[in-house]
């Protein structure tokens, strides 16, 4: 028992089980208690107005009675009947002369007083003769709850302090000993030493002490084994270490030597950059006259064709000119020869006209992809309206083709850039649009979307027309190349779009695949806002 009490106190679990019973019984037993002497004191009110109640039907006619004809025996011996009732202490009776009789002693406090009238009731009438008080005193039924409470509350706890006393015995004699065994076999584990197995001192039965023995058993089975493979992991480890440290060794050699072949692989490889630098730049350079021998290809094949129309026709001049001379000076000229001749040669003139026109014409559009016009003032406009304008002023140009336009853009948008190199993107790609595009086709639609995109503005134009190829989309940028060179193309306007977008430090690229099915240019040039644009802006439409 000793040991019991010992572990009790030491034991937090034990201490924590002892004041958890002893809370929960005194909570129960309070409220308990509590409910039974409030049902005590209500019976012992009802049994007081159950009193009062008698008093009223059976006395209360016979005091009035024994007033209203002064009769002091029969009143004192009412009053000697009334005070011997439970719980009465005190009695007084008053007629309506100011006389009284009393019986028993009037407390001021913890009382009860209840007041009667006395009403003589005659053949003819009823007539108050006084009053009756009776007082009860409360004291007495106080003092029998608490002596009631304290019995109750003594004998609850009595047996709460035995019931726990008990259950704390269950728990120390099926758990608590076990559990304090089992916290000192664990505290004396070695396992250096020889295995002792955990066994309870109790009878055998299989419960979950037997469980937690088997489980710690077979933990410190395997634990031992763990152990084992450890101490030979350590040996090993540290013949692991040794061969390190001799890896090492010969792993900072194979680096040093790893680094003199880096430093002469390094060596080469610089040389041969070095040449390869070289052979770009020859390559380069060899583009660049491949490009330049095609641009003049271009521009000999574009200028040779009305030159040569020129000297022909000049050529014939010159022949009609000798003609007309040997007829001057003949005999038999006559006016209708001279005037044949004559013809001829105003046909040869308007010839070269026509044909000096188309050249000088190629040799101005050429001039459009040449001129850096980068160095022009940027001006203030506001972009609805200015693609507005470049949109009326291609579909005046092109009067024939019907086609519908669309121009999706903020029309308080103000942007700062070069409005020439802007006018010649918008209407050479409008120009291609309504050249190749809209060939013999109804329902047409033009598309001009512009938004902004952090410091960029990207301006989309697209139609529903005739797909470009992907083998002519491949080249359309190039110059010269063109695929109606027989209807007068010069393959000019994409290639000079392209250059302006380039000297606006933007971009310009083509999208195949269009929402409204034809071709899409995607313009983006640097967004530089303004308060509010110029009143007339430059036009320039180059094709």
């Amino acid at each position: 028992m000793p040991t019991f009490f010992s572990q009790f106190i030491k034991s937090p679990i034990g201490r924590h089980l002892t004041l958890s019973i002893i809370l929960f019984s005194s909570l129960i037993t309070l409220v308990t208690t509590a409910y039974q002497l409030i049902n005590d004191y209500r019976g012992d009110v009802t049994r007081i107005d159950r009193v009062f109640s008698n008093i009223e039907k059976a006395n209360l006619d016979v005091l009035a009675a024994s007033i209203w004809v002064i009769d002091e025996r029969l009143i004192n011996t009412q009053l000697n009947g009334l005070i011997q009732l439970p719980d009465i202490n005190y009695i007084s009776i008053k007629d309506d002369s100011g006389q009284s009789w009393n019986a028993g002693n009037e407390k001021p406090t913890h009382t009860l007083n209840k007041v009667f009238p006395l009403v003589y009731k005659s053949p003819t009438d009823s007539i108050n003769v006084g009053t009756l008080e009776v007082q009860v005193d409360m004291d007495a039924i106080y003092q029998r709850l608490y002596d009631k409470a304290i019995l109750i509350l003594l004998s609850n706890a009595i047996k709460t302090f035995l019931v726990a006393g008990f259950i704390l015995f269950l728990v120390w004699y099926n758990i608590t000993k076990h559990l304090d065994k089992l916290s000192n076999y664990c505290k004396r584990i070695d396992l250096d030493t020889d295995v002792e197995p955990l066994a309870f001192d109790r009878k055998q039965k299989v419960d979950e002490f037997t469980q937690v023995a088997d489980a710690i058993n077979n933990m410190q089975s395997q634990l031992r084994g763990s152990f084992e493979a450890l101490k030979r992991s350590k040996t090993e480890l540290q013949t692991a270490l040794e061969d390190r440290e001799r890896l090492l060794t010969l792993e900072r050699s194979y680096k040093e030597e790893l680094a003199r072949q880096v430093k002469e692989r390094t060596q080469e490889l610089e040389q041969s950059l070095t040449a390869l630098k070289r052979a770009q730049q020859v390559l380069v350079e060899q583009e660049k006259m491949a490009a330049l021998g095609g641009l003049v290809s271009g521009v000999a094949h574009e200028i040779n064709t009305p030159i040569g129309i020129c000297l022909t026709a000049a050529s014939t001049q010159l022949s009609h000119i000798e003609e007309l001379i040997e007829l001057i000076h003949s005999e038999h000229a006559t006016l209708d020869e001279i005037n044949a001749i004559l013809d001829e040669y105003q046909e040869s003139c308007e010839l070269i006209v026509r044909n000096i026109s188309k050249a000088s014409s190629l040799i101005q559009k050429f001039k459009t992809i040449a001129i850096d016009r980068s160095h022009e003032e940027h001006q203030c406009i506001n972009l609805h309206r200015q693609l507005k304008e470049i949109l009326e002023s291609t579909l005046i140009m092109y009067p024939k083709v019907k086609a519908q336009t669309q121009l999706q853009v903020n029309s308080a948008l103000n942007i700062q850039t070069n409005v020439s190199l802007l006018n010649q993107i918008v209407s050479n790609i409008l120009s291609n649009a309504f050249t190749h595009a809209f060939q013999d086709r109804e329902d047409n639609l033009i598309q001009i979307t512009a938004k902004l995109e952090q410091d960029y503005v990207n301006i989309s134009i697209e139609n529903n027309g005739i797909a470009i190829p992907p083998e002519v989309a491949e080249h359309m940028f190039e110059p010269f190349f063109t695929t109606s060179r027989s209807k007068g193309g010069t393959g000019l306007g994409l290639s000079a779009a392209f250059n302006a977008a380039t000297l606006l430090k933007g971009s310009m690229n083509y999208q195949a695949d269009s929402q409204l099915g034809g071709a899409q240019f995607n313009i983006r040039i640097p967004l530089t806002q303004c308060d509010s644009p110029k009143l007339t802006t430059h036009h320039d439409f180059t094709i």
